[in-house]
């Protein structure tokens, strides 16, 4: 091995692993869709983050226009993705409801967040 061989190794292996360092669960995508109106009451929320997020220190709150909660307080991630978290809703009469979500990656970096929805019939 060179001289030059094991720096190069090294700095290639730090310069990888930074990526995973920094890496943060942000919202890709939700159901239902940010911002969105929708005809039918959804019984969820389901939100897809760029990362797996660790359940136990992630939430999802949904409050009517009164600033009422109508999420069953039970966030959880999917079985099969741990980079879907999702949150039952109770009964959703029209109007217009404000999400709000904290996320906790698995690596401890955290993230949180606000949309709103809006149910029409």
């Amino acid at each position: 091995m060179s001289r030059f061989t094991f720096p190069l190794i090294i700095t290639a292996t730090l310069l990888g692993s930074a990526g995973a360092a920094l890496a943060h669960a942000h919202l890709r995508s939700a159901s239902p869709a940010v911002d969105s109106t929708v005809a039918t009451a959804p019984t969820e929320v389901a939100i897809t983050f760029s990362e797996a997020v660790e359940p136990n220190f992630s939430s999802i709150e949904v409050q009517n226009g009164s600033g009422q909660r109508m999420d069953d307080g039970k966030a959880h991630t999917a079985p099969s993705d741990g980079k879907i978290l999702s949150v039952g809703l109770k009964t959703l009469p029209p109007g217009t409801y404000n999400v709000e979500w904290h996320a906790t990656a698995v690596d401890t970096h955290k993230t949180d967040g606000k949309f709103t929805f809006t149910v029409k019939p």
